[in-house]
């Protein structure tokens, strides 16, 4: 499991750096092009931000520290195989573009071969012996009811999004394609099922990798927003619910790094 957090963790920093770093070159350096650079961008904000959890995660010496991560990053690598599959046509797996054609197999076969080696992996690491260490500081109700509930809206939303990606686009800040609005889907359930794990963990250090990883993705998503924030339709109300998101996921990771006193 540390091995493959490592990993994970190299490829999501890598696909970060494509997505966050060049977001208009997509069609030259990436699986699939991306023809909106926010939509790059803030993909590329998860991946970073997913690459902080990994990688921290893999550092950890008690599976009870490490394991926070797991419920969501099971999700979005099964989703993102699905919307692969279901996208396939997208890819460029037949591109003129050396590099992008590249990233496309690359693609292609870590999205084949990850999820069921990390399910594998979870469910044989959840079978070896051993017990968890007491829950010493446990999370107060009220910030554990705010965990809970952000949790079920970005799960709900983006189970919806995923089915729907056209239609529930709609209420999406700017312009999404199926393909993209099921990537972005992804991440929102993946994120949801992180802050899912913290509610149940319940205990303010295991809880603080999870803060780090939130405000990565607030913070790299807010720079985007300054870069690229003319494909927001600013009129829309779906933007200050965006924005609003943002600053609950804000409070909630800055309370959270607070509780635990790192």
């Amino acid at each position: 499991m540390r091995a493959l957090l490592y990993i994970g963790g190299g490829f999501v920093l890598i696909a970060g750096a494509q997505l966050w770093l060049l977001s208009g070159l997509t069609d030259e350096i990436f699986a699939w092009t991306i023809k909106s650079e926010l939509t790059a961008a803030f993909l590329g904000s998860c991946y970073w931000a997913a690459a902080v959890l990994a990688l921290l995660s893999a550092r950890q010496r008690s599976w009870a520290e490490a394991r926070i991560g797991l419920p969501g990053v099971l999700a979005f690598v099964w989703l993102t195989l699905l919307a692969t599959l279901l996208h396939l046509d997208l890819f460029h797996l037949h591109g003129p573009d050396a590099l992008a054609q590249t990233a496309a197999w690359v693609w292609l076969v870590i999205y084949v071969a990850e999820p069921p080696i990390l399910l594998w992996l979870f469910i044989a690491q959840l079978r070896t012996d051993g017990v968890d260490p007491p829950q010493a500081n446990p999370l107060t109700a009220p910030y554990r009811l705010v965990l809970g509930v952000i949790a079920v809206l970005l799960v709900a939303f983006g189970a919806a999004l995923f089915v729907a990606p056209v239609e529930v686009g709609e209420a999406w800040p700017w312009t999404l394609t199926a393909l993209t609005g099921r990537a972005i889907a992804a991440w929102l359930i993946a994120f949801g099922g992180l802050l899912a794990a913290m509610w149940w963990e319940n205990d303010r250090q295991r809880i603080r990798l999870g803060t780090y990883a939130i405000l990565t993705l607030v913070a790299l998503t807010v720079i985007a927003l300054a870069r690229y924030g003319e494909d927001v339709d600013w009129q829309d109300p779906a933007a200050f619910v965006f924005l609003a998101s943002l600053a609950g996921l804000l409070a909630a990771g800055l309370y959270g790094r607070w509780a635990a006193g790192v």
